[in-house]
């Protein structure tokens, strides 16, 4: 094992104490759960025998497959890196790691990693709750895992421009709306127009096209490729503010 590897394996076991001694990150972790307990009770009491139907079925499973992950992503993914990162400016635990030459990409990684992990366990257990077919499962928890990097990597960014956790406090709401925006595409084709730009946009689309069976067609590209472009276009910014913060330093 190369020091690059130990670094990051340092930085995961950190990270992944860091959260599970924090309530309210954990709290972040079982709201999805609840949440989708509820969506499930709600859908099945409003829907009727309409949900039996194929038809039904489909149009069910790709909104809640799309909510759950999205739920998920919003709020472990989010909350998990946003206040993980600004409670280590607060108690300057992130410029003692920049003094002892930990690089950005090390702490992205190792960050990324951990929040990656926590967010494919919750998206498990919500996946169990839909009652969507088990052969679905791995295509749901690929979508969901990269579908939530680009708002973990946005997260990052308002993390490392937060002062402390209350001035995260004050990113969070913002972030949590620009996440969950993509859940209220059916309203319209105006709506929808504008969310699937947004950062879980791609990952919306993708999990009504898995929905309908469609995930392998064409019309998978254009999603893809706005959760590409989120992926790099935040990764090179967190890079450029991340290597600001440690020359100020």
């Amino acid at each position: 094992m190369n020091a690059n590897t130990r670094k990051i394996a340092v930085l995961c076991g950190k990270d992944a104490r860091d959260i599970l001694q924090n309530p309210t990150m954990l709290i972040s972790c079982l709201m999805p759960i609840g949440f989708m307990l509820l969506y499930r009770y709600m859908m099945r009491r409003i829907g009727g025998d309409a949900v039996d139907t194929s038809a039904g079925r489909t149009l069910t499973d790709g909104f809640l497959m799309s909510t759950a992950a999205i739920f998920t992503i919003a709020m472990v993914g989010s909350m998990v890196l946003l206040y993980g990162l600004a409670e280590e400016k607060e108690k300057h635990t992130l410029r003692t790691l920049m003094l002892a030459n930990v690089g950005a990409g090390q702490i992205l990684t190792a960050k990324l990693a951990v929040t990656l992990a926590l967010t494919a366990i919750t998206e498990a257990v919500c996946f169990l709750i839909i009652g969507t077919p088990a052969r679905m499962l791995p295509a749901f928890l690929a979508i969901g895992i990269i579908g939530a990097i680009p708002i973990m990597l946005v997260s990052a960014l308002l993390g490392l421009l937060s002062r402390d956790q209350m001035t995260s406090g004050l990113y969070a709401v913002p972030m949590l709306l620009v996440a969950i925006a993509p859940m209220f595409s059916m309203i319209g084709e105006e709506v929808s127009n504008v969310t699937r730009f947004l950062p879980t946009g791609g990952t919306d689309q993708l999990f009504k096209l898995l929905a309908e069976d469609r995930l392998l067609s064409m019309d998978a590209l254009p999603p893809v490729a706005v959760t590409a472009v989120w992926i790099i276009v935040c990764t090179v910014a967190f890079g450029l503010l991340f290597r600001r913060l440690a020359r100020d330093n």
